[in-house]
């Protein structure tokens, strides 16, 4: 396969016409339809300049046109230790299966080794892709079944080999 790279950069309140139509084209296999304004109130919060609190978020492009989107921050487990987890992250459907969802997952790992190093880093997904996680280290704890929503099943997941 011809994998291109993507680029990986800061997320910027321009983006968030361009990451909402990326999370549209992933429901409602990937995300519920009650996700939608879930996520819209995320990034309204990230272009919020008075926003102390807002996590690292980023978006990946190619050739200038952003294709997906994901960030990192802290949370507790559900061991209630203090970890770090991944953050709304998603590649524009009709680029899944073509490496850009790696790019994306291995540039959020390098910034959690550079940002939170030792940390503990942990994730929930659905069953759609868990096991996307799972060739990267990724272990299933936890499944919750309907947990998102009827026929979503959430898998809480910790990354072998972070601190436990």
């Amino acid at each position: 396969m011809n994998q291109q790279t993507a680029n990986i950069r800061t997320y910027r309140d321009s983006d968030k016409d361009s990451c909402m139509e990326i999370f549209r084209t992933n429901v409602p296999k990937y995300f519920t339809l009650e996700e939608v304004d879930e996520f819209e109130r995320f990034l309204t919060k990230l272009g919020d300049p008075e926003a102390t609190d807002n996590p690292p978020y980023y978006v990946l492009e190619l050739e200038n046109k952003p294709i997906g989107c994901g960030g990192i921050g802290e949370k507790k487990g559900i061991d209630g230790v203090d970890s770090i987890t991944f953050v709304w992250g998603m590649v524009r459907r009709n680029y899944h299966k073509k490496g850009f969802g790696e790019q994306l997952l291995r540039f959020r790992l390098k910034e959690i080794d550079r940002l939170f190093p030792g940390r503990k880093v942990i994730l929930d997904t659905t069953q759609f892709s868990y096991s996307f996680f799972e060739k990267y280290g990724f272990r299933t704890v936890k499944i919750t079944e309907n947990s998102y929503g009827e026929g979503m099943h959430r898998y809480d997941m910790v990354l072998d080999g972070s601190k436990s």
